[in-house]
């Protein structure tokens, strides 16, 4: 089951950001989660890294790799990772607003990484 496209998977196999936290209730957006650290077993912050794709822009914006994922999203999460917490990378769509805030109330921290216009180019 996708949203858009076939390269856009509602339920992905296994990918680095798929735990702790249960994610499965949003749509995985990200192709992969290349050059993402394994996460922690146990981590001392559960934190989340949340994006924008902007689905009628290429790649989902200027600001994204061709996965998905802003260009600095890997190296953020990475530092988090590396201090000891869990960092998933998770993205927001308009549709699944109520979704998304629910599994945000798990996490211990949530960096936003928006460019200004994006919620909105995506319709929301």
């Amino acid at each position: 089951q996708f949203l858009c496209c076939p390269s856009i998977w509602r339920f992905a196999m296994t990918f680095s950001s798929a735990g702790p936290v249960d994610i499965s209730s949003i749509t995985r957006i990200a192709k992969d989660d290349l050059g993402l650290l394994d996460q922690p077993k146990q981590p001392k912050y559960l934190t989340a890294l949340a994006q924008i794709y902007v689905r009628s822009q290429p790649y989902g914006g200027s600001d994204k790799s061709a996965n998905g994922h802003r260009y600095d999203s890997i190296p953020f999460a990475n530092g988090m990772i590396s201090a000891g917490m869990s960092c998933q990378l998770i993205h927001y769509t308009h549709q699944e607003h109520d979704e998304f805030f629910e599994v945000c109330k798990q996490f211990s921290a949530i960096i936003v990484r928006c460019n200004p216009g994006q919620i909105k180019a995506d319709g929301g």
